[in-house]
């Protein structure tokens, strides 16, 4: 059975005010006299207790705020990215197929690789700086998302393996902080070197990339040493 420190904090309170009182009661002189003499003893007692019902409160809004950083950044580096690649298909296809390994179309349904290569450039640019920005945002965040390092590299191997995405970031990187410039040249050459075949091979891969010491040197440069 699990109590919560706040629970347990609140026992032990109630079990101490009960010692005092009867303590209070045994002990010689009036009631209040009696009383008055234990107020040093029971402020010793409780100072202890405030700091640690503080720390609670302050570690509950902490976690209550890591919890909805991490929601905003699912909604902006993922649910947003992939909003806008259904609003922006029309203009683009070439590219934002060319952003899905050709096993992952097969399975979602988009084998047919017969689409325009007309990108409208500007549709090409606007989609590739959500995705670097996605990027930078994980890089920013690293410490506060609870999502967790793989489930991100699994979406970013898969973006990085685009040609044209990599065109794209030769022209643009230079827009976005050197750790984020450090961060997407390795996932682009990590894309470069290995060609997962499944989802089983691009998930070892991620995990491989989130455990080398790259990517942590990465992060230590942006906020030091990780936790």
């Amino acid at each position: 059975m699990y109590f919560s420190p706040e629970f347990l904090a609140l026992i032990f309170v109630l079990i101490l005010l009960s010692f005092m009182y009867y303590v209070v009661r045994k002990g010689k002189g009036t009631l209040f006299d009696r009383f008055t003499d234990k107020f040093s003893i029971i402020g010793s007692i409780f100072v202890p207790v405030g700091i640690f019902l503080t720390y609670r409160v302050f570690s509950l809004q902490n976690e209550a705020m890591r919890r909805d950083a991490t929601y905003k950044i699912i909604d902006r580096g993922w649910v947003g990215v992939n909003e806008k690649m259904v609003t922006y298909y029309k203009d683009c296809p070439r590219f934002i197929n060319s952003l899905y390994f050709d096993w992952q179309k097969k399975v979602l349904g988009s084998e047919d690789q017969q689409t325009s290569e007309g990108d409208k450039w500007y549709a090409v640019n606007y989609l590739s700086i959500l995705i670097f920005q996605a990027w930078e945002d994980f890089i920013t965040s690293a410490k506060i998302d609870d999502t967790g390092y793989i489930v991100w590299m699994n979406n970013f191997l898969q973006w990085s393996n685009s040609k044209i995405l990599r065109n794209n970031w030769n022209v643009l990187k230079g827009n976005f902080a050197d750790t984020t410039q450090e961060f997407g040249d390795y996932l682009f050459y990590i894309s470069s070197v290995y060609k997962p075949k499944n989802d089983a091979e691009l998930n070892n891969l991620a995990k491989m990339v989130s455990e080398s010491e790259k990517f942590k040197n990465i992060i230590t440069k942006r906020f030091g040493p990780l936790s």
